[in-house]
Order: structure tokens, then C-alpha cells, then sequence
């Protein structure tokens, strides 16, 4: 159970104000488009570059056994079928978690992607603490052209393809199936990282996190470099896109206060516009950093706790039990029976797990985003580490 120093009568009054529900949806942005997603159970990704969400209540099944970081036996165990979808010679992939069925063109990217997949799921099972394994393979569809991902997308989807057709450059997750296309090899790789987090989580979780917690994890599974022996390898730091946004938010003083930052929606924030949801990603990236390195890890083991709950799906209970009051606790079941998690003031979950005043967390977040965008930072981006300004935060 969550120790909370803050009370859940404080937060109380978060419930009048205006909360991101089990139906909204959820972007990521990346190179130069704008995103946009919506549906029920499913998520979306599109690119300035991609964007997602998985949504719906309690889904996942608890998965499996742990996965062994270092563990490389499946990067070889591949098998290659062929697969038709439209007329299209295709080919389905088959390693121990997934089934990639694609048709990009692109021979480099079809063979480099089922190494790719297998170690971001060990990625996604170890970066932030000790996760279970999916108990079923993963279905990701990779096409090569955006005409045969939308004939597939109006097959599979019917009258509610329509939300998803209107995507620039992206796809979607819904029921951990990711459907996406061929956007280019590095930006299609950013994509499936991001996507397959979402796969991850829906298929795993017992109870959703809150949408700006599986946001910000989903860009913080985004990094990687591939090595000399061209495998990926991937580092939570090295994004350059998510620090670009924030460092150009920081130097314009457009930095997203985080009690917004927590309670609305990526939907509120595309409302103001396509930039102002870059910077709602850059800044949900790197407050799933500030959670597991900032304060001197001052926050790790509660964010873990908040992550094996979901898999559990123990946080309402958790949230119920630590309830101060029978009004609390009302309030917290009306809006857990409206839609779950997300049916909750984000601020709440945060409250409660992180156990701070929020306007204490917002001062060391903020503290941490600045000192992460000083001058100089952006050469440990590129090696993929943890900038030296924000290493030796303290809390207060």
C-alpha cells in the first residue's frame, strides 16, 4: 500500500475539475507531424512522429516469468513464414513473444526488427524494476506503405477505422496488437518501441496506469543506438527529440505547470495545438526520468510499487485502503466505477504513491527539468546517460 503524507480529502476537490477518462486518447509525438488518437481498449501513434494510449480498465493477465535482461538466446530463435494480406507477398516472424506480420520492403529493417522487439520487451520487463513476461506471443503488424495499413485498418476496424485513418504518420495499438507502416527505418524503430510499451502494458497489466505514467514510460522506452556489432541496445536517455522539445520549452519559458501536466489530457493539450502536445511528451519523458533517477532516486522504489500494483491491479485497493475518510473512499469508488484509473484526477495517483505535496514535487520536478537542459547536457544525451547537472540533485 502506498504511504500517503498528503491527505486523499486534500485531493478530493480534483474530481470537480476536468479528467482524463477511460475513453480519451493519447499521443507521441516525434519528427515533423502532428498525432492523434482515440477509441475504446486500443491507442494510437503518429509522427512529428508517433503517438499512443492504450485505454479501458482492467485488461491484462499478470503475465509470466521474469525475463533475464541479459538473456540473448531469442534474438535467434526466428521463424519466417510467408504471409499474403491484400495480394501483398508478405512475410509473418515469428520469435518467443511476438508475431510480426510485415510487409515492408526495406530487407535490413524486416530482418533487424524481431532482434529489435525481443530486447525492448526486456527493456520494457527490467528498466525500471523486476516485470513479468507476457503469457501469449504479441501481434504487431508492419506494413510497408500507409494504403495497405489503411485497407487493413478498415478491414479489421470497420465503421470505427475512421478516428484512426486520420492519422498523419503513425498507427495505433488496441488489445496489445500493434498495427503501424514502414515511416522511414529510425523513426519506424522509435515507433515500435513506443508502440510495443503500450503492447506491453495492456497485455500485462491488471489495472491501466494513469495516461501521463504509460505516456511517459512509453517515451522513456524510446531510446536506443544500435552497436558495432549492429544490434540495438537500448538507453532511456538517448532521445533528442524528447530533449529537444523540453530544452526549447525551458529557453521559451513554455514549460507545462504539472498539475496540468498530470490532470488533462493529450486530446487538451493537441486542443492548443501541435507544439504544445510536443512539449506535453518531452515533459512526461522526462518526468518518468525525474521518478526513477531524480532526488538521488529518492522516488525508484515507489514507482515500482505503483508499476508491480498495476500488474497486480491492486491500485485501487491500494488507493481505497489509504482513503483518510468514507467520503474519500465514496469519492474514490464513484470515480473508479465511471472508468478506472483513468477515470481519476492524475494528480490523486501521484499524490499517493510519490507521497509529496504536489506543489513540493512540482518545485523538484521543475528544479530537475532545468538543470536537465543546461548547457552541455545534450553530449550525454548522445552517449545515452544520465546528464552529470541532474545527477547530483538532493532532495530537499
Amino acid at each position: 500500500m502506498p504511504q500517503v503524507t498528503r491527505s486523499l480529502r486534500q485531493t478530493r476537490r480534483h474530481f470537480t475539475r476536468r479528467r482524463v477518462t477511460a475513453s480519451a486518447f493519447a499521443a507521441c509525438i516525434l519528427g515533423m507531424v502532428g498525432c492523434a488518437g482515440s477509441g475504446t481498449g486500443g491507442s494510437m501513434a503518429m509522427t512529428r512522429g508517433p503517438w499512443s494510449s492504450p485505454l479501458g480498465g482492467i485488461r491484462g493477465d499478470g503475465g509470466g516469468a521474469l525475463l533475464d535482461p541479459s538473456d540473448t538466446t531469442a534474438d535467434s530463435q526466428v521463424t519466417v513464414t510467408d504471409w499474403t494480406e491484400g495480394g501483398s507477398r508478405a512475410q509473418q516472424i515469428v520469435t518467443p513473444h511476438f508475431t510480426i506480420r510485415t510487409s515492408i520492403g526495406n530487407q535490413e529493417l524486416r530482418r533487424f526488427i524481431p532482434i529489435f522487439l525481443e530486447r525492448a520487451l526486456r527493456q520494457y520487463a527490467n528498466a525500471i524494476c523486476r516485470l513479468p513476461a507476457p503469457n501469449k506471443r504479441l501481434e504487431t503488424f508492419i506494413f510497408g506503405s500507409r494504403d495497405g495499413w489503411a485497407q487493413f485498418t478498415r478491414k479489421r476496424l470497420g465503421s470505427d477505422a475512421g478516428i484512426y485513418l486520420g492519422l498523419g504518420r503513425g498507427g495505433y495499438t488496441t488489445k496489445s496488437t500493434a498495427v503501424l507502416y514502414d515511416i522511414g527505418p529510425n523513426d519506424t524503430l522509435t515507433i515500435v518501441a513506443h508502440e510495443g510499451w503500450h503492447q506491453y502494458s495492456q497485455s500485462v497489466f491488471r489495472e491501466e496506469l494513469p495516461v501521463w505514467l504509460e505516456e511517459g514510460i512509453a517515451t522513456y522506452m524510446e531510446g536506443f543506438r544500435v552497436d558495432e556489432q549492429r544490434a540495438p541496445n537500448f538507453a532511456a536517455w538517448r532521445n533528442f527529440e524528447r530533449f529537444g522539445e523540453l530544452r526549447e520549452a525551458v529557453r521559451s519559458e513554455n514549460l507545462i505547470p504539472l498539475q496540468d501536466l498530470l490532470e488533462r489530457s493529450p486530446q487538451q493539450f493537441l486542443g492548443d495545438g501541435k507544439d504544445r502536445l510536443l512539449v506535453y511528451y518531452a515533459q512526461v519523458w522526462a518526468f518518468t526520468h525525474f521518478l526513477v533517477d531524480g532526488l538521488e532516486g529518492r522516488h525508484r522504489s515507489q514507482l515500482a510499487e505503483l508499476l508491480q500494483d498495476a500488474v497486480r491491479g491492486s491500485i485501487s485497493a491500494s488507493l481505497l485502503a489509504a482513503a483518510d475518510d468514507s467520503d474519500a473512499r465514496d469519492a474514490l469508488q464513484r470515480g473508479l466505477a465511471r472508468g478506472g484509473i483513468r477515470a481519476l484526477p492524475g494528480p490523486l495517483v501521484a499524490s499517493a504513491y510519490f507521497g509529496r505535496d504536489l506543489d513540493e514535487l512540482a518545485r523538484d520536478y521543475e528544479d530537475f527539468v532545468r538543470r536537465l537542459c543546461v548547457r552541455g547536457s545534450g553530449d550525454s544525451i548522445w552517449r545515452g546517460q544520465m546528464p552529470a547537472s541532474v545527477r547530483g540533485t538532493s532532495a530537499r
